[in-house]
């Protein structure tokens, strides 16, 4: 009765772990990928760096790795189910 409560415990963490990783990494992905400029204005960096096109398309290449995470931790969720 204890282990199989364990096991529940566990894939509600696994799961909490996951929506946590969705809010945030998935709102840090969503500014990324849909508005490059205003990130691109509330960063601190020189305003010559900022007009650079490398500098739009790294934030949108770093846009794609946080939503890479997102579904990564989904998929771990889900995997763990199985087990």
């Amino acid at each position: 009765m204890d282990n199989e409560l364990n096991v529940k415990v566990g894939l509600l963490e696994v799961f909490i772990v996951a929506i946590l990783i969705t809010l945030i990494f998935g709102s840090i992905s969503y500014m990324l990928l849909k508005h490059p400029e205003g990130a691109i204005q509330m960063s601190s960096f020189s305003d010559e760096f900022k007009k650079k096109p490398f500098f739009k398309m790294f934030l949108k290449f770093m846009g794609w790795w946080f939503l890479l995470l997102v579904i990564a931790a989904w998929i771990v969720a889900i995997i763990s189910l199985f087990e």
